[in-house]
């Protein structure tokens, strides 16, 4: 019996004071699940609105060159693979509404697994279609001088891969970071119970 009390003492002497209660938990994965579902809508509406400007660029604007409409397709299918990728991304957290600890960890873990794979294929397919839309459509606009060329092309060349070599990878460490913060907060918590 004397352990018994050993071990009820050990447990009333444990420090929870840094613990957040089940409201605390419940709170932590509704605004983790509100922000990302905020975000992607915001995203959703911006490239359906820029999609559609550009739809109507194509039925609105004739151009000349067989580039611009290249370029055009080319931007048309960016922003279509932008709206659906980002659709499945909250058809995904709108299928998990009341989960537990241990399943929404399991969930955040999927997402962990699902953002490395959008960072190294969807998001480099999605790049790469719209920067040659960019690189394309550009063409006809400044084709009638050379020095225009020049500039025009060095500038997005150099958008483009400040976009690709930098931008891309900090948004994907940052992002990491907080699902890494967020899984470890919950975690620790689940160990806790």
């Amino acid at each position: 019996m004397d352990n018994l009390n050993d071990l009820k003492k050990v447990w009333l002497t444990a420090d929870t004071s840094r613990l957040p209660d089940s409201n605390g938990i419940k709170q932590l994965i509704k605004k983790y699940r509100n922000t990302m579902l905020l975000k992607k809508t915001a995203v959703i509406i911006a490239a359906l609105v820029l999609t559609g400007i550009m739809v109507s660029v194509v039925f609105n604007y004739h151009s000349t060159m067989v580039t611009t409409r290249i370029g055009e397709v080319c931007l048309i299918i960016a922003g279509v693979f932008l709206v659906v990728t980002n659709a499945n991304f909250i058809n995904r957290f709108y299928s998990y509404t009341d989960l537990n600890n241990k399943e929404f960890i399991e969930f955040l873990e999927q997402t962990r697994a699902r953002q490395l794979r959008y960072y190294k294929k969807t998001q480099v397919a999605g790049l790469a279609c719209a920067s040659v839309g960019l690189l394309f459509y550009l063409y006809e606009g400044v084709c009638q001088d050379r020095l225009l060329i020049v500039i025009s092309y060095a500038l997005l060349v150099a958008y483009l891969l400040i976009m690709w070599l930098v931008v891309r990878p900090i948004a994907f460490r940052r992002q990491t970071k907080k699902l890494d913060a967020t899984i470890k907060k919950l975690e620790e918590l689940s160990k806790q119970f």
